[in-house]
């Protein structure tokens, strides 16, 4: 779900330049600056939760951000299991999330 876009435009210490490009997420485009995750690509596109539980009970998105608790999962152009904080996002990457529950070393979670 979203709630509106929340990226810093008008740091004056850091002045950012507007999204050079972008990356489709569930047939929606996101814009995309050079050198994001992600993670914070959805983040910055106003997205804080992208998955549910096997359940369908807890939403997930970011919790840890450095790739150890698996909550972030997305399919990145069809590869599936990629963890959205830790995968650098490159230009018209095809991005779904989902319900899917990780699978991690054959063994189900």
């Amino acid at each position: 779900m979203t709630d509106g876009p929340r990226r810093v435009t008008d740091d004056p210490v850091e002045p950012t330049a507007e999204p050079l490009d972008h990356i489709t997420v569930d047939g929606a485009e996101v814009p995309l600056r050079p050198g994001e995750t992600l993670a914070a690509a959805l983040l910055a596109d106003g997205r804080s939760s992208w998955r549910r539980t096997r359940f369908g009970a807890r939403p997930r998105g970011v919790f840890c951000g450095i790739g150890v608790c698996f909550d972030c999962l997305v399919t990145v152009n069809g590869v599936a299991g990629v963890r959205a904080c830790r995968y650098t996002a490159r230009p018209g990457d095809a991005v779904t999330t989902g319900p899917a529950e990780p699978v991690l070393d054959g063994a189900e979670q």
